[in-house]
C-alpha cells in the first residue's frame, strides 16, 4: 500500500509540474514586459521580450496626462510652462508615430484629444501674454460658485455641491460668453480641481463619480465654445 501511494503521489506532483510550466509559458506582467518561456530537450531557458508601450499606451498615457496638467491652477501652469508645453508636443509626436495602429475608436478619440491639447496650450500662450487679472478672478469665482467661492475652505461633503453650482451656471451663462470670460471660467474650474485633489481621500465613492460626470460635461462645452470661438475667427 505504501508503494502505491508513493506512486499516486510521484505523478500527481509531476502532472502538476506540467501544468504551472504551461501556465508560465505567456503570461502579461505588469507595465509592458511580456514573459516567454521556452523549454527544449535539452535544457529549460527562460527569454524576456520587452514588447514597448503599445498606441493604445501611449493613448492612455496622453488623456491621463492631458488631464492632469489641465486641473493645475493658473500659477502652477504658468511656472512649469514650458517644460509642460515641451512634454506635450513630445507626446504627441509619439502618437502621430503610431496613429495608424490605433483601432478606429483610439483614432477619433485621439483627433478629439488633440484638438483639446491644441486649445488648451493655445489658451497657456495666451495667458503668457495677457495675465488674468486678480480683481477679476475673484469675480468670477462669486458669480461661478456663489457660496462656495472660498474653495480653500470648501468641505469634502459639500464639494460634489460646489461643481454642481458652478455647472449650474456654466449651462446657464455660456453662450454669451467670449474666449477671455471663458479663461477666467477655466481658472474657476482649474481651481476646483485643485480642491478637489486637496480633499479626494475623504470624498465618497458617489460624490466622485458625480464629480467626474460634471467634469466631463464641462469639457465638452468648453470645447464647443472653442469650436464656435475659432469658427467666428476664420469667418472674419
Amino acid at each position: 500500500m505504501n508503494n502505491l501511494s508513493s506512486i499516486i503521489y510521484t505523478t500527481a506532483m509531476a502532472s502538476l509540474g506540467i501544468g504551472l510550466i504551461g501556465c508560465e509559458g505567456r503570461r502579461q506582467v505588469e507595465g509592458t514586459e511580456e514573459i516567454t518561456v521556452e523549454a527544449n530537450d535539452t535544457r529549460d531557458t527562460a527569454h524576456v521580450v520587452k514588447t514597448g508601450r503599445t498606441a493604445e499606451d501611449e493613448l492612455e498615457e496622453f488623456r491621463t496626462w492631458l488631464n492632469r496638467q489641465s486641473e493645475k491652477g493658473d500659477t502652477a501652469i504658468r511656472r512649469e510652462w514650458p517644460a509642460v508645453r515641451d512634454e506635450l508636443r513630445e507626446r504627441n509626436a509619439r502618437l502621430e508615430q503610431k496613429f495608424d495602429s490605433l483601432s478606429a475608436s483610439s483614432k477619433d478619440e485621439y483627433r478629439n484629444l488633440q484638438d483639446r491639447y491644441n486649445r488648451w496650450e493655445e489658451r497657456q500662450e495666451r495667458r503668457q501674454l495677457q495675465p488674468l487679472q486678480p480683481a477679476k478672478t475673484m469675480e468670477w469665482q462669486q458669480q461661478l460658485l456663489r457660496e462656495y467661492k472660498d474653495l480653500d475652505n470648501v468641505q469634502p461633503q459639500n464639494l460634489r455641491e460646489a461643481y454642481l453650482t458652478f455647472m449650474g451656471e456654466v449651462r446657464i451663462k455660456r453662450r454669451n460668453w467670449t474666449q477671455d470670460d471663458w479663461d477666467y471660467v477655466d481658472y474657476v474650474y482649474s481651481k476646483l480641481n485643485q480642491r478637489l485633489r486637496e480633499v479626494d481621500s475623504k470624498l465618497r465613492t458617489g460624490d466622485k463619480l458625480k464629480i467626474r460626470t460634471l467634469q466631463a460635461e464641462y469639457l465638452t462645452l468648453e470645447g464647443a465654445a472653442d469650436t464656435q470661438s475659432m469658427l467666428r475667427g476664420s469667418s472674419q
